[in-house]
């Protein structure tokens, strides 16, 4: 009877233990996420939560970047293929071993070209993959639609938002299969109308895919719109001023390097990071910088 008590307090505790796991948060995505602007305003809110103040939260976007496994001709001056996270995802997954993924691709996974179904059916069966895989490595997995395409320039640029928006819908109706989905694209939406009633010159990107500062917030902010409640977090956390966080910004941007050369990749003219070990170390003084901050 001991020996049996004993064996289900043992039992007991490893269920504790897994329960109460430290959360690992894994950013990817493409070029937009890969500048990180919007991702560090999310990282000052998550650690702003209860217990979450030191928790590992890495980005390992990465530019040009498709999940569908396209590239249009002469991408990159005919210098380079685009890269796809399939390629490196079991490294990534292997390595970090990550608890909540958040995924954010479609923009170059349409490769600028009109409406096709074999282009289209690529990017549901490339999410769809990257999605199982997260799963079976034990993450939680979080997506989001495309971000608008080009809307300062809609004249010359609505055949490909379009598109976006086509991928954006098909996204959103795969929450009927419990997938947990955050409609950025329709939040973005909203907020560069209210931006344009208060000034009608806004901007949200200049090129028609890259935000600028405003637009990386409206990133950030329809983005923990819809993850706080999905993770319990306070979704009234205001994100920390943006004054106060060069320590982030310079953390994640070590971290991006460092992880991005330890777990390997096929995209050209990315800079070396330091070995994972010194970025760590380095990494944990500046999120101290950070917190101490008043």
């Amino acid at each position: 009877m001991l020996r049996l008590l004993l064996s289900w307090c043992v039992l007991g505790l490893v269920a504790v233990r897994a329960d109460q796991e430290e959360p690992r948060v894994l950013f990817l995505g493409d070029s937009i996420t890969y500048d990180g602007r919007w991702v560090v305003h999310v990282e000052s809110a998550i650690r702003a939560q209860r217990g979450l103040a030191r928790i590992p939260i890495v980005n390992m976007a990465m530019p040009s970047e498709t999940i569908s496994g396209l590239s249009e001709p002469g991408h990159a001056g005919g210098s380079f293929v685009r890269p796809v996270l399939r390629e490196r995802l079991g490294r990534v997954l292997a390595a970090y071993k990550p608890t909540l993924v958040v995924l954010g691709y479609g923009i170059n996974d349409g490769i600028f070209q009109p409406l096709d179904e074999a282009r289209f059916k690529a990017y549901r069966d490339g999410l769809t993959s990257v999605r199982a895989e997260c799963l079976k490595a034990g993450a939680k997995v979080v997506l989001l639609t495309p971000p608008p395409y080009g809307v300062d320039k809609p004249a010359d640029t609505a055949a490909y938002d379009e598109v976006m928006a086509t991928y954006s819908a098909w996204l959103v109706q795969q929450r009927r299969f419990n997938w947990q989905v955050i409609d950025l694209r329709a939040r973005v939406l909203g907020a560069i109308a209210t931006a344009r009633k208060a000034d009608a010159k806004f901007v949200f990107s200049r090129d028609g895919i890259h935000p600028g500062d405003e637009g990386h917030l409206m990133l950030a902010q329809a983005t923990w719109e819809g993850l706080a409640p999905m993770m319990k977090w306070n979704a009234r956390t205001t994100f920390a001023d943006p004054s106060k966080v060069k320590p982030l910004t310079q953390s994640m941007v070590l971290l991006r390097n460092a992880w991005l050369t330890k777990t390997g990749h096929k995209r050209p003219g990315l800079p070396e990071g330091l070995p994972l070990e010194q970025a760590e170390n380095r990494s944990n003084a500046l999120i101290s910088e950070f917190l101490k901050a008043p």
